[in-house]
């Protein structure tokens, strides 16, 4: 729960909140004139404030009060006690905290000198509001202690209830919203992992085939190749191997045919080796080039002054770090291979060297040097066919391994998305419990009906909130304000909610007056009765006047900003 809002300018008044409903209202002051508005009064960077002491970035409206060298502090109950949060706006790398005794015994292993990193304080505000384990908020991807709250503090609510921003991602929001209604995140955070390498197998396999990746040829192409080099490569062997020299009186020429043949084989695994060297050279290089020669889809699209999505944006960036992967892993390979053949090359230098000169020798009185000529030639082909070989079986075993891998990646997906199906099931009273929750608070305001529900699917838990009339700007206002009191109501359960929800002004824009009054209403009945916080903004303009003039509203109100008021909520223009 959130206990007070402070800093470390006298002009700034500290806000004290309360448990159940609290407001801070913008007023028109009795004196004001046409000029004053109770636009621009504070209230949403009341929130900023909030959100920044709670491990968020500086939004680029605090700039101002950075350069002054303001300092904000949130006071708020973790861990069994009362924890009060400093952090400088200029430089926010860590947090200064001063706590209770109890909390404190928690924090003393994360602190030095009387602060706290500021990823260690998200970890632990995780913990304590999630009920998160650190070691989660400190992992990559996953969940982010930073969305869920933006689920509990809600500035500029988007059209969809189920996100925090209308840019996030479906991975993130099925992910955070799993959590959320306790379920198994980590089945969406998989299923996400798995369509992800699945689409970069499927971008790769249709660069193949349209021959954009100069290393990789599809299959049956490569294996067609391959079967014909194979044929003239056995037809050489055979004329090698039956290859022979005929009338030897003097049994010169089986000697020098002997050590020819020592010599030859040396030199043919040389000429392999050499030749092997040469495509491994030029295959590396080839791989080096391509990365480095390549076009970027995004200079060409802004060539043509077209304009890339961020959904498309990450997809050529897990292609294009996939390519790459294939080509650093090709190359290292190849590498290897390379140092092998030379090291070979060199050893079996010495040894042709000596068989050269006993040769020679014996070539000064032997006259069968053309037949010993016609089989170095003809071994010099049977040298070249292999080596083609050689490398059409390295580019096969590439493209198994692509299909191998696209195989397992759909066993892995058929395995992961039953275990969501029976997650779902397993859990099925719980969220036809939040559902039937939802439903009810939008028939209150409504008298329509109103659905959340969850099946499972390619990407894991899919999530649907529907209802009668959606699309107007004020029934989604009222479906995003439903869905996080159920959330808040729900965490009192499961403590995967803070017992806190704090909504900006702009949640009740465009919203009937009439809904507004239930809304207000149904928010401070509700705390009231489990005991939780809801903190709210709101110009008194929008607040109707049956609202203003009850008690439980009037006793809410903690904080009144006048239009006439130097700076409003700050205290200071800026």
């Amino acid at each position: 729960m959130l206990v007070r809002l402070s800093a470390n300018k006298p002009e700034f008044t500290s806000i004290e909140f309360r448990s159940g409903f609290n407001v801070i209202v913008a007023e028109k002051a009795d004196k004001a004139t046409d000029q004053d508005t109770r636009n621009a009064r504070g209230k949403t960077t009341l929130l900023l404030f909030i959100h920044y002491v709670l491990g968020g970035s500086l939004h680029k409206n605090l700039k101002p009060l950075a350069d002054d060298g303001w300092e904000i502090t949130l006071t708020l109950e973790l861990f069994g006690g009362e924890v009060a949060a400093t952090r400088s706006l200029a430089n926010g790398t860590r947090v200064g905290i001063s706590a209770a005794e109890q909390p404190q015994r928690v924090l003393d292993t994360y602190m030095s000198e009387g602060s706290i990193s500021v990823d260690d304080w998200k970890a632990l505000l995780g913990l304590a509001l999630f009920a998160l384990e650190p070691e989660v908020e400190l992992s990559k991807g996953g969940l982010s202690v930073r969305t869920l709250l933006s689920y509990a503090i809600r500035t500029d609510p988007p059209k969809d209830p189920l996100k925090v921003l209308a840019q996030q991602s479906a991975a993130s929001t099925r992910a955070h919203v799993s959590y959320l209604m306790g379920l198994d995140w980590t089945l969406v955070d998989r299923l996400h992992r798995i369509n992800t390498a699945t689409e970069q197998i499927r971008a790769i396999t249709a660069a193949t085939k349209e021959g954009v990746v100069r290393t990789l040829r599809p299959e049956a192409d490569l294996v067609l190749e391959r079967a014909v080099l194979a044929n003239d490569l056995e037809e050489w062997r055979s004329r090698v191997d039956s290859f022979t020299v005929l009338e030897d009186p003097n049994s010169l020429v089986e000697r020098a045919d002997e050590i020819t043949s020592t010599i030859t084989s040396l030199r043919d695994e040389s000429l392999v080796d050499h030749r092997m060297l040469s495509l491994y050279e030029s295959s590396a290089a080839d791989s080096v080039r391509s990365a480095n020669e390549e076009i970027p889809v995004e200079a060409v699209l802004a060539a043509a002054q077209a304009s890339l999505s961020d959904g498309l944006k990450r997809q050529i960036d897990s292609v294009r770090a996939f390519r790459d992967e294939l080509l650093e892993n090709r190359v290292h390979f190849l590498q290897i291979e390379i140092d092998a053949i030379r090291e070979r090359i060199s050893s079996r230098e010495l040894q042709l060297s000596q068989l050269s000169a006993q040769r020679a020798r014996i070539l000064q009185t032997l006259h069968a040097g053309g037949a010993l000529d016609e089989l170095i030639s003809m071994r010099s082909e049977l040298s070249e066919y292999e080596a083609r070989v050689a490398a059409l079986d390295v580019q096969i075993a590439q493209a198994r391994e692509v299909a191998a891998r696209k195989d397992q990646l759909k066993l892995e997906q058929s395995t992961v998305r039953a275990e969501a199906g029976q997650d779902l099931t397993a859990r099925r009273e719980k969220v036809d419990r939040i559902s039937d929750e939802f439903s009810r608070k939008m028939h209150r305001l409504y008298g329509k009906d109103a659905a959340l529900t969850v099946a499972v699917d390619d990407g894991g838990f899919k999530f649907a909130i529907t209802a009668s009339g959606s699309g107007s700007s004020g029934i989604d206002k009222m479906k995003l304000f439903c869905f996080d009191l159920t959330l808040l109501e729900e965490g009192t359960r499961s403590q995967h909610h803070p017992d806190f929800l704090v909504h900006d002004s702009s949640v009740f824009d465009g919203v009937d007056p009439r809904q507004v009054t239930k809304a207000l209403r149904f928010a401070q009945e509700m705390v009231a009765s489990t005991g939780g916080q809801y903190i709210c903004t709101m110009n008194s303009n929008d607040v109707p006047d049956e609202v203003l003039a009850e008690e439980w509203f009037k006793q809410g109100v903690i904080r009144t900003i006048l239009d006439t008021e130097l700076g409003g909520l700050v205290g200071r223009d800026f």
